[in-house]
């Protein structure tokens, strides 16, 4: 099983039955079950229950966006956190390779390690608020 619903596959104008529809977006029956537990509206008219394709699709996109982290541009996110947090003492160690940046730093809160990436040109922005280690990768010869 994916560790993400497949929404691409959803043909519009139609409606499926549970099995039909975990199989559709690549989920388990049980997964679908807890979908309707958590608020995924059936049609009750029917039996078996019918799905609305409108309403699977915007359940799946509401339930993506209900994850997002918004992160500053000096924030890091932590995973043991699952937060957003600046990293500890202000202080990031920074690996620039070619127009990619890596940030990595201890968390603020857990102290566990975070990473970010960073396009080049924001850097100077990054740089004026936190205290950057700069490293840059030595040319092969």
């Amino acid at each position: 099983m994916p560790k993400q619903a497949r929404i691409n596959g959803i043909k519009s104008y139609r409606c499926y039955t549970k099995a039909e529809a975990a199989a559709l977006v690549g989920v388990s029956t049980r997964t679908f079950s807890n979908w309707t537990k958590d608020g995924l509206p059936l049609l009750d008219a029917y039996y078996p229950p019918l799905i609305r394709v409108n309403d699977l699709r915007s359940h799946i996109v509401a339930q993506r966006e209900g994850r997002k982290v918004k992160t500053g541009l000096c924030e890091l996110y932590c995973l043991p956190c699952r937060k957003s947090h600046l990293p500890a003492g202000g202080m990031a160690d920074c690996k620039i390779d070619g127009n990619k940046v890596m940030l990595t730093a201890l968390c603020g809160v857990c102290e566990g390690i975070v990473c970010k990436p960073i396009s080049l040109s924001d850097l100077p922005e990054v740089r004026c608020k936190l205290d950057l280690t700069i490293t840059q990768p030595e040319a092969a010869l």
